[in-house]
This record gives C-alpha cells, sequence and structure tokens, in this order.
C-alpha cells in the first residue's frame, strides 16, 4: 500500500537526508509535511476526497508527490497533479519530479499536460508560404518562419513555451494546432506529430503534470459529450487527481464549464477564408466563388453588428467595464442565418474533389469554429442555461473587440457530478496555503461542492512573531475619502524608504495603482528606487525577474501578485496592501452569486463577500514569508481592518505577530 511507503520516505530514515547540498535543497523533517503525506496516501489507498490546508514551508509539494507515484505504480494509472501557474508546473517537471527518481530509485515516466494550441502543428508549417505567408503584413515573418522551421527540426516537443524566442502571436495562430484542424494518421507528418508525441506520453506515464486550465477544460469537454472527437484534447484516464493551488479553482472551473463568443475570432476566421486585398487565402478559383460571396456578405453583416452593439454597450456604461445582460432575446443573433450560408458553402468545397486534403481539413476547422461561435452567441441572447450570469467584455488596445460570457454562477453541484461524485469514484485532493478562515475550511468546500470531504488545516512551520511585524494604519482616512491617495502617499514613501524598497505594493484596482505609481515617480528618482508597475512595459514574470535583480525594487501590482508569487530572502522585506481585496460589487458574477445567496435568505455580504475577501488577504500577506530565515513587514493601509465589524476575520485569519498602529 502507498501509505506505508511514504511513511518510510518521511520517516528518521528518510533518503532525503541523502540529498546533497549540490541539490539546492536543505531538508528539515518536519512534522506538518509528514502529516500532510500521511493523509494524502491515507486518502488514496482508502479512495476518499481529501482538502488539505498546508501554509508556505510545510514542503506540500513533496508531500503530494511521493504519495501520488507509490499509489501510480500500485494501479498501473496515472495519478494527475495540476496546478494553476506555470512556475509550479516547471519546478515540478524540471526540478522535483527529478529528484524523486533520484532518491526513490524508480523510472518514475511523467508528462505535461498542456492545450493543444501549445504545440507546433508540422503540416500547418509546411504549407504557410503557400497558404498563410501574406496573411502577415510585416516582412519580419517571413525571417519568424524560418526560425519556426529550424526550430522545428530540433525541437523534441514542440512546445511553444520552450522556443528559445516566441514568434509572433498571429504566427503563432497559423502554425499550432489546433481543434478540428487534424488530418490524424492520413498527415504525412503523423509519424513526427508534437501532439501525438505528447498525447501518448500522457497515456503511458505515471504522473501527468497538467495546469487547472486544461485539466477542468477536459471535464467539461466530457461533460458535454465531445469526447471522441477531441480525444487529443482530454487526459487518459487516471486514478486519482491532486489540485494544488486550490483556491484559484473556483474561477477556473466556471470559466471552463461555461460557453463564450468572441468577436475577434469569428473576424480571425473570415479573414482566413478571403479578404480582398489581393493577398492569397483559402478561398481561391472559381469553385470557391460563392464562398467568398458568403464570407463577404457575412463580414459585412458581423461590422454592422457588432458596431451598433458596441454603441449600445457605450450608451449603457461608457467605463470599459462588463456589462450584464439580464433580458434573453433582447438582442437577437443578426449573423445567425449569415453563418450557416457560410457553413453551407464550406461544407459544399469540404465534400469537393476539387480541394486537397489540407484545404479540406482547414475548411472543417473554419467550419466547425464558426458554428460553435454561433451557437455560443444564440445560447447567450437567448440565456438559455439559467444557472449562469451572462456579460459583455471590451476587449483590444481600444476597447473595440467584445466578448460575450456565459459563466455557471454557482459550480459547486457541476462539479460534485464530473469530478467529486464521478462514476469511477476515483480520490480527489485539493490542496492550498489558503483555504480556512480562522481555521474553517467549510467556505471554501461549499463553493465548489467539496462538503464530502475529509478536512486538515496544518500548522505554519514558521515563527511569525519573529519573522514578522504589522503595521496597521488605524488612523488613515477609509479608501473611499478623498484625502485617503494623499495620506497613502505620504506612508508608502516613509516605508519604501524604511525597508530601502524591496517591496511589493498590492492594489485591487489599476486606477489607485497607476495614480499613485505617477505620483511618485520623482520619489522614486530621488531615491534611487527601480519601480515595475503591473500592466506596463514587462510582463509579470520579468518584472519579477528585473525586481530579483535590483536592490532598491519597487513592484505596484494588482490581482496576479497576491498570489502564486515566490521571492524569498531579503529581496522581499516588505508587504504594503493598500486596500483590503473585496471583490467588485458590480462585476456581473460577483453580482450574480450575491443574488443568488440573497434569494435563499442569506446574507452575501457575510457569506461570500467578506469570507472571499479574507482569503485573498491571506495570500497578499503570505508573499512575505516564504523561508525560516525570513524576516520583513508587512502594512496595511486600509483603516476598515481597525474600524469595521469585519476587521477582526482578517486579522484573526493570519498567524499571530507583533502590531504597530500608525
Amino acid at each position: 500500500m502507498s501509505i506505508s511507503e511514504t511513511d518510510h520516505f518521511f520517516s528518521q530514515q528518510s533518503p532525503l537526508r541523502n540529498i546533497s547540498r549540490d541539490d539546492g535543497i536543505r531538508y528539515e523533517l518536519r512534522p506538518q509535511q509528514v502529516r500532510m503525506a500521511h493523509e494524502i496516501a491515507s486518502a488514496f489507498d482508502e479512495r476518499h476526497h481529501l482538502c488539505i490546508e498546508a501554509p508556505t514551508g510545510v514542503g506540500k509539494t513533496f508531500a503530494y508527490l511521493v504519495p501520488a507515484i507509490h499509489y501510480a505504480f500500485e494501479m498501473k494509472m496515472p495519478v494527475v497533479i495540476s496546478t494553476h501557474t506555470i512556475n509550479l508546473q516547471e519546478q515540478i517537471l524540471n526540478k522535483d519530479l527529478p529528484l524523486l527518481k533520484r532518491l526513490l530509485d524508480r523510472d518514475i515516466a511523467c508528462a505535461v499536460g498542456k492545450g493543444r494550441s501549445n504545440y507546433l502543428c508540422l503540416r500547418r508549417l509546411s504549407k504557410i508560404a503557400d497558404l498563410e505567408l501574406e496573411l502577415f503584413s510585416d516582412p519580419a515573418v517571413s525571417g519568424e518562419i524560418n526560425q519556426l522551421l529550424n526550430w522545428a527540426e530540433r525541437s523534441d516537443t514542440g512546445d511553444y513555451t520552450q522556443m528559445d524566442s516566441p514568434v509572433s502571436g498571429a504566427l503563432w495562430q497559423a502554425v499550432c494546432c489546433e481543434r478540428g484542424n487534424c488530418l490524424n494518421k492520413q498527415c504525412p507528418f503523423f509519424s513526427r506529430c508534437f501532439l501525438f508525441r505528447a498525447r501518448r506520453k500522457l497515456a503511458s506515464s505515471q504522473i501527468i503534470v497538467a495546469n487547472h486550465a486544461f485539466f477542468f477544460s477536459s471535464l467539461a469537454m466530457r461533460e458535454a459529450g465531445d469526447e471522441p472527437h477531441n480525444s487529443l484534447t482530454l487526459l487518459p484516464e487516471f486514478t486519482a487527481v491532486v489540485l494544488d493551488e486550490g483556491h484559484t479553482i473556483e474561477d477556473t472551473a466556471a470559466a471552463h464549464l461555461g460557453a463564450k463568443a468572441e468577436t475577434f475570432i469569428l473576424k480571425h476566421l473570415l479573414n482566413r477564408l478571403y479578404m480582398d486585398d489581393r493577398r492569397p487565402r483559402l478561398l481561391t478559383g472559381d469553385v470557391s466563388l460563392s464562398a467568398r460571396k458568403a464570407v463577404n456578405e457575412l463580414r459585412a453583416q458581423a461590422e454592422l453588428f457588432f458596431s451598433r452593439l458596441l454603441d449600445w454597450i457605450l450608451a449603457q456604461t461608457p467605463k470599459p467595464v462588463p456589462l450584464r445582460y439580464t433580458v434573453p432575446n433582447h438582442i437577437s443573433n443578426y449573423l445567425d442565418p449569415g453563418i450557416n450560408n457560410l457553413s453551407n458553402e464550406l461544407e459544399r468545397l469540404i465534400e469537393s474533389s476539387d480541394e486537397s486534403p489540407d484545404i479540406q481539413q482547414e475548411f472543417k476547422a473554419i467550419r466547425n469554429e464558426l458554428l460553435e461561435q454561433n451557437r455560443n452567441l444564440n445560447q447567450f441572447f437567448a440565456m438559455e442555461q439559467k444557472d449562469c450570469v451572462y456579460w459583455f467584455e471590451r476587449q483590444g488596445k481600444e476597447g473595440r473587440e467584445l466578448s460575450f460570457q456565459c459563466v455557471p454562477v454557482e459550480i459547486g453541484a457541476r462539479l460534485r457530478q464530473c469530478l467529486f461524485q464521478h462514476k469511477k469514484q476515483f480520490p480527489v485532493v485539493i490542496t492550498s496555503a489558503t483555504l480556512a478562515i480562522a481555521g474553517d475550511i467549510s467556505f471554501f468546500q461549499r463553493r465548489i461542492g467539496f462538503e464530502d470531504a475529509k478536512t486538515v488545516v496544518l500548522d505554519t512551520p514558521f515563527d511569525f512573531k519573529k519573522q514578522v511585524k504589522l503595521y496597521i494604519g488605524e488612523s488613515l482616512p477609509t479608501p473611499d475619502a478623498k484625502n485617503f491617495l494623499d495620506e497613502a502617499e505620504i506612508h508608502l514613501r516613509h516605508f519604501l524608504t524604511l525597508t530601502k524598497g524591496r517591496a511589493f505594493v498590492l492594489f485591487t484596482s489599476y486606477s489607485m495603482m497607476n495614480e499613485l505609481a505617477e505620483r511618485m515617480t520623482r520619489f522614486f528618482q530621488n531615491g534611487g528606487f527601480k519601480v515595475y508597475v503591473q500592466g506596463g512595459k514587462y510582463r509579470p514574470r520579468k518584472m519579477l525577474e528585473l525586481f530579483r535583480e535590483h536592490d532598491r525594487a519597487v513592484i505596484f501590482g494588482t490581482a496576479s501578485f497576491w498570489t502564486g508569487v515566490d521571492v524569498s530572502g531579503e529581496a522581499l522585506s516588505n508587504v504594503i496592501i493598500c486596500k483590503l481585496p473585496f471583490s467588485v460589487p458590480d462585476h456581473p458574477l460577483i453580482e450574480a452569486r450575491g443574488e443568488m445567496i440573497q434569494s435563499r435568505g442569506g446574507n452575501s455580504f457575510r457569506e461570500y463577500s467578506l469570507p472571499e475577501a479574507v482569503l485573498k488577504f491571506r495570500q497578499g500577506f503570505g508573499r512575505l514569508i516564504r523561508t525560516r530565515d525570513d524576516k520583513g513587514i508587512v502594512v496595511i493601509l486600509d483603516s476598515r481592518i481597525k474600524q469595521k465589524f469585519y476587521g477582526r476575520f482578517f486579522l484573526e485569519s493570519i498567524p499571530e505577530c507583533p502590531i504597530e498602529m500608525f
């Protein structure tokens, strides 16, 4: 049984003690890690679900990998490890599993689970000069195509993330593996296909390291009965699953169990088929004359429809914020006849002997995507699913593109059906550093339908009384006061000077973040600080790299810096929370969740808004201490944490540490 092997691994005779300094790991026997590994092994052996909070420093990755490996070998089926962040996914694959292979003296087969668009399609690449090259106006694209050709010869995986120098997004869309655009064994490149190679590796692995997006997308396809058609998109059968970074599950699962349509996708599909710009497109020759006419008619209809729709949205709310759609059939899908007409034309060409198999497959893929977008538009405007919330979202640099979102208000029932109470009854383990509120995990369990799981809350291995000092701006005005930014700026200057930068400044809105960053520009310049503002020149991952390199660095960040970011040592000595992280109450999804709670006679603030904010607060607070050697301060500029009744829930949710008011 995996439990006895796991217990032995974490015993006094643990092979972890044989880790050398060259491994970059200092092993310490931690009771929390031993308990966690034992509980997970028990869940596997006894086939029950487990929800376990494991604070930072417990060593949770090893605690679930070791029993997962033993159980996979015992059951002769893979165990899926799913993470939210790419960083953790890469750490497990490139660092943790290779080390465990050596320590366990086992040839552990492992594979990564990613969506098919991450892989290069050799057939599409080979045809790009004939079919796609002229789609791109930038002459530099020809150089990128040569880059892709050279990389394809060298690469073992065809995985986009492993390219030394990534190509443009538009070019990658033209050459990546695409749903419905596969010749399978009829493809001349089948023996070299990167996607098939990756999927075969999944099926023969003991450990599959996936991400939440891929995992829940796979579940959604199975629930929709789309398994035969999308077998290459799905995970193989597995015997257990561990969902790490579990606090992200609700929103990720909701996004993939819903549906959406996008104006950008529709325009992109039409442009691939035909544009009257004398550039080669897919639709050529006399045989496709009527299809080209159908494309032009649909494009004109789409431009008119989306333009009028955008004007209507701007009249409702000129700000670039989501707009909820609440009246079924208030708007009709004006594009339905045109999409069906074009679909019929493409079907005629697919069945035509005048077109090559390559072109026919391209037509099939485009036709299927057009019909899916149309189904989602019809579903959206008719509000067909009663348990969902619907909204428009403006996208693109100028906010001229639209996304039509349909998302389940609550996902608990769906996850119970397709995951937790699955007919094959495999054990599910969910873990994170932040699941509980004052030691109670029930809020999280209710939100995702995981009430039947055993719960365990581990204590922290860190000494927060010695490692952290908490400063609370008790005397500051509340964040909605006119003079809040003035006061916040004064205290930001003080505390950033105190720690010589080395700080994350966490915000809940881009507007407040950008205004304070602009106000403090001269202060940063005069003080020799290097400041990185989210949404600016660099992406979050690059911001972190630069932050670690500079000894007086400051990051101004929003949502993505509250969680899943790991900076240890003196590089991060200060975390400043400008505002308690309550979700925007008028976001359609948050609003709909509140309405559902109220309709049942509950209190949406106490039952949803407050506990959700507390969990986010814990995540932000947790950025500071990542190892036993870390020290620093946490500063809270939101006086409501002391002035309002609910403030105590935030303070009770974090480890005890010395507090100073200002």
